[in-house]
């Protein structure tokens, strides 16, 4: 347009009008670059301090974590390995993998589809789902509980159940427990299956556990409705003695998970520890053919959170209350639409922070460079009509 409106100026002056006109468009163009760029650079400038200061995840760890946070390096791990950092070192031991097998570990991706078992403080699923509890040997003296269950149970949303979940880990080779991966998120050490020392010690009843719910604000069997704020639940714990003896031990249920949504408003004669989150009651007799049952209320909160789900408990913070005696019970909570954005974004392909960068600067580069033009333009525009005005043209 530029040039045709130059090459015929000559031949035909009342084509000025037309320049003029030009002119006005090549200022407007010009506003609106300008503006781009300035943009451009401030999304330029965002994404460099992404790169030297990364951000941190609202919910980055969770209790489960056997390091809190998790690691960043294997030398990181191996000094809270020696100083036994949270009984670390007695964990992985009593998994089979020693410290050597560490240090031989290489980074590499694991994915929750390989039927991987991984290794938690707590409690969360069921024996019926595949969790494990072994006891292990502490080094400060007496023994610990720990729990390994598959890792494909944290997947939690379609794409994820479907896919599998990929992490970053430290992969190596142990002699005892075969290959096993250290997951940098939150230092769980996972397996392929079982291993033969957990299977060993693993800790077995003779009762029958089972959990269920009823939702007595909105009179239906909380499992088969959706849970708002202020409703009221019902949990029912039982075991059933089928072995030829009486059997003495206590009831234990994690609220963990629970109480991230709601809190506890009838313990039923239970006591909650406000540390471990477990709601327990004192140790009872149940007698051959017998059977006994507890029950303690919640109530959801009035404003249901918005946190993120855990970046390395995917369990935590995932609109469901699951809560696992013998059986595990999942009762949906009604999350904000912020929560269904999460998910939505979590099946989106993911981008590193220097793919981002490198796009940012392309896109500053064009608009810069047609900017730049618009200005040649523009330059040009004013110097015909010096020209025109001076009768030179």
């Amino acid at each position: 347009m530029f040039r045709k409106l130059v090459s015929n100026l000559s031949f035909s002056p009342a084509l000025i009008t037309q320049v003029s006109f030009y002119a006005k468009r090549l200022r407007k163009e010009e506003v609106t670059r300008r503006m781009t760029i300035v943009f451009a650079v401030l999304a330029l400038v965002m994404q460099s301090l992404a790169v030297f200061s990364p951000p941190e995840s609202a919910n980055a760890s969770s209790e489960q974590d056997l390091v809190r946070g998790g690691i960043t390096n294997t030398t990181e791990l191996l000094e809270l390995y020696d100083k036994n950092t949270d009984d670390i070192k007695d964990i992985y031991s009593a998994v089979g993998v020693t410290r050597s097998e560490i240090v031989d570990a290489t980074a590499a991706t694991i994915n929750s589809k390989d039927s991987l078992y991984s290794v938690t403080r707590y409690a969360q699923y069921s024996p019926q789902e595949g969790e494990v509890s072994f006891s292990y040997q502490r080094s400060a003296g007496g023994s610990g509980l720990r729990h390994t269950s598959p890792l494909a149970l944290s997947d939690a949303s379609d794409t994820t159940k479907k896919n599998g979940t990929t992490y970053s880990a430290y992969v190596g080779s142990s002699q005892k427990a075969g290959w096993f991966a250290i997951i940098k998120s939150n230092a769980s050490i996972v397996t392929k299956g079982v291993p033969t020392q957990i299977a060993a010690v693993a800790q077995t009843t003779p009762l029958t556990q089972t959990i269920s719910s009823f939702n007595t604000s909105q009179n239906i069997q909380a499992g088969q409705s959706t849970a708002k704020p202020f409703d009221k639940i019902r949990f029912t714990v039982a075991r059933q003695n089928d072995s030829d003896k009486p059997v003495t031990s206590q009831i234990v249920v994690n609220l963990r998970d629970t109480l991230e949504y709601a809190t506890l408003v009838d313990a039923g004669g239970g006591l909650l520890d406000s540390e471990t989150k477990e709601l327990s009651w004192p140790p009872s007799t149940v007698a051959s053919g017998q059977n006994e049952q507890r029950t303690y209320v919640v109530q959801i909160a009035s404003t249901i959170a918005a946190t993120a789900t855990g970046s390395s408990n995917a369990s935590s913070y995932d609109c469901v209350l699951s809560t696992s005696f013998g059986t595990t019970d999942r009762i949906t909570v009604e999350c904000p639409a912020l929560k269904g954005l999460e998910s939505v974004l979590g099946q989106l392909p993911p981008t590193t922070i220097g793919i981002n960068i490198v796009f940012i600067t392309a896109f500053l580069a064009i608009t810069t460079f047609f900017y730049l033009k618009t200005r040649q333009l523009k330059t040009e525009i004013r110097m015909i009509r010096h020209s025109i005005n001076n009768g030179v043209l």
